[in-house]
C-alpha cells in the first residue's frame, strides 16, 4: 500500500516543532501583532521577516502563509533564510524537499531531503517521511513506473443468475409464469483478478506511454453458463500539460467469455483529461467510444443482438479535506445496438468514502483501508422488446450500496474482503431483481 503524502499536514507538524529546535535569537525582536498572524496579512509578515531577518518563528509564519497560497517560491525564500541562520533544522529541510517536489525540482528536493536525515537527532517521524519522499522521488524519475494488483478468492451470491425477484413475469404482453430454474439461484465462484498499470516516461515533464491491463476470471460452482472472462488493454500516450494537468489519448481493446464460449469482443479509443485541483486532489474527465461485436453460443443464441456502438462519458474525482476522502465518478453510457430494444441510454453516479488508518497486527503497525459505497443507474431502453412486452419499453432504476476492507498482513501482502448489493426495479417484472455478494481473498501488489 502506498503512502500518501500530505505536505499541508506536514507543515503544520512542523509549525509546532520548529521553535523547540531553533536557537536562542541573535538579537531581541518584536513578536508580530495578534492580528497580522489570526488574518494572516501577509505583506506584515513580509515587512516583519526583513526586518527582523533571524526571528525563524516570523520567517516559517510568512512561509506558511506562502504555501497557504500556493506561493511555493517565496516560501521556499523563507524557509531557506532559516537555514542561513540556523542550518541545523531537519524539518525546515523537509519541508524545502517537499516544496521543490511540489515544483517538480526532483534533484534539488533529493539533496534537501538527504541533509534532512544527516545527523544523529533527527526525528524518527522526519526520517520516515523523508525515506517515503526519496522513494516517490526515485520512482518519478525513473523511465520505467508499473503497479500490478492481484486478487483471487471465493465468492457468494445470493442471485448468481441474476433471476428476477419473482416467477409470474411478461411473455408477448401477457402475464406468464417462468420456469423456476430461470428464476433467482445462488450460487459459490471462485475468482482470479489482476489489474497492471506501465508507464514508459519520454520526459520528466510528464509526458509518457502508458498501458494498462485488466483481466478477470470466474468460475461458478454450479452455473456453469455465468462462468467469466474478461481481458482488457488500454494504450496510449500522455501528454502533460504544465506541472498540474495532462491530456491522454488510448486505444481500446475488449474481449469477454461467458459460459466458456466467447461473447462480445471490442476496439475503440478514448480521450482523458486530468488535473490536480488545488492540495485537495485529483479530477479526470473521459470520452470513449467501443465498436462491440457480440457472438451467438449454445447459452446465449441471441447475444449478436446486442452488437453496436458503446459511448461512455465520466467524470472522476478522487478528493481530501483532511481525514475525509471520498471518490465519485459520474457516468453517462450511450449503447445503439442493431437491434432497438437493445439500445439504451444510461446514466450513473457511484461515490466510495475510503478510510485509512494503521493498527498494530502480528506484533507491527498495519494498513488498513475501509471504503463504503453507494450508487445509482438510471437506464431508459429505446424500445419495447416484443418478445417481453411490445407495449413496454424498459426502465430500469438500480441502486448499489457496499464496502472494502482492505487489510495489509505483511508487506505487500493483504486480505480484501468486500460486500455488494444491488436492487434494480424496472418497468418490466422480468428485470426486478436484487443480488447480495459476499467475496473474501489475498492481495498482492507490487
Amino acid at each position: 500500500m502506498k503512502f500518501l503524502f500530505n505536505t499541508k499536514a506536514l507543515l503544520y507538524l512542523a509549525a509546532g516543532c520548529v521553535a523547540l529546535s531553533a536557537p536562542a535569537r541573535a538579537e531581541p525582536t518584536a513578536a508580530p501583532t495578534p492580528a497580522s498572524v489570526v488574518q494572516g496579512d501577509y505583506d506584515a509578515l513580509f515587512q516583519q521577516m526583513y526586518q527582523s531577518p533571524s526571528n525563524l518563528d516570523v520567517s516559517f509564519r510568512f512561509a506558511h502563509e506562502a504555501v497557504a497560497r500556493g506561493d511555493y517560491e517565496a516560501a521556499i525564500g523563507a524557509l531557506e533564510r532559516m537555514l542561513f541562520f540556523n542550518p541545523d533544522l531537519p524539518r525546515v529541510k523537509l519541508e524545502l524537499g517537499v516544496l521543490y517536489f511540489k515544483l517538480g525540482s526532483f534533484e534539488i528536493a533529493r539533496g534537501y531531503l538527504q541533509d534532512a536525515v544527516k545527523g544523529a537527532n533527527v526525528p524518527a517521524e522526519v526520517r520516515s517521511q523523508v525515506m517515503a519522499y526519496l522513494a516517490e522521488i526515485d520512482r518519478r524519475l525513473s523511465r520505467h513506473d508499473y503497479s500490478v494488483f492481484l486478487n483471487a478468492g471465493i465468492r457468494y451470491q445470493s442471485n448468481a443468475n441474476v433471476g428476477p425477484n419473482g416467477l409470474l413475469v411478461r411473455a408477448l404482453g401477457n402475464d406468464a409464469t417462468l420456469d423456476g430454474k430461470y428464476g433467482k439461484q445462488p450460487d459459490w465462484s471462485t475468482f482470479q483478478t489482476v489489474a497492471a498499470n506501465y508507464a514508459y516516461k519520454l520526459n520528466t515533464r510528464g509526458d509518457a506511454f502508458e498501458l494498462t491491463f485488466l483481466g478477470i476470471n470466474a468460475r461458478q460452482n454450479k452455473l456453469s453458463q455465468y462462468n467469466l472472462g474478461l481481458v482488457e488493454v488500454l494504450a496510449g500516450q500522455r501528454v502533460a500539460i504544465g506541472q498540474n494537468a495532462s491530456l491522454k489519448y488510448y486505444g481500446i481493446g475488449d474481449q469477454v467469455w461467458l459460459g466458456d464460449a466467447s461473447y462480445f469482443n471490442a476496439v475503440g479509443g478514448g480521450l482523458s483529461a486530468r488535473t490536480a485541483i488545488g492540495d485537495i486532489g485529483l479530477a479526470e474527465a473521459l470520452v470513449e467510444t467501443r465498436h462491440r461485436r457480440f457472438s451467438d453460443s449454445v447459452n446465449y443464441p441471441t447475444a449478436s443482438e446486442q452488437s453496436g456502438e458503446l459511448l461512455t462519458a465520466a467524470v472522476l474525482t478522487d478528493l481530501r479535506f483532511g481525514p475525509l476522502h471520498w471518490t465519485t465518478r459520474l457516468g453517462y453510457d450511450c449503447n445503439n445496438a442493431i437491434t432497438d430494444y437493445n439500445s439504451y441510454k444510461r446514466y450513473s453516479i457511484d461515490l466510495a468514502f475510503p478510510y485509512e488508518f494503521s493498527t498494530a497486527l502480528f506484533g507491527a503497525p498495519r494498513q488498513f483501508v475501509i471504503a463504503p459505497t453507494v450508487g445509482y443507474s438510471f437506464a431508459r431502453y429505446d424500445a419495447p422488446y416484443f418478445i417481453v412486452d411490445p407495449d413496454v419499453a424498459r426502465r430500469d432504476r438500480e441502486w448499489r450500496y457496499g464496502g472494502i476492507i482492505d487489510a495489509q498482513l505483511v508487506d505487500n501482502i493483504g486480505l480484501r474482503t468486500q460486500l455488494q448489493y444491488f436492487k434494480i426495479n424496472s418497468t418490466l417484472p422480468n428485470y426486478t431483481t436484487d443480488n447480495l455478494s459476499v467475496s473474501v481473498g489475498p492481495t498482492v501488489r507490487f
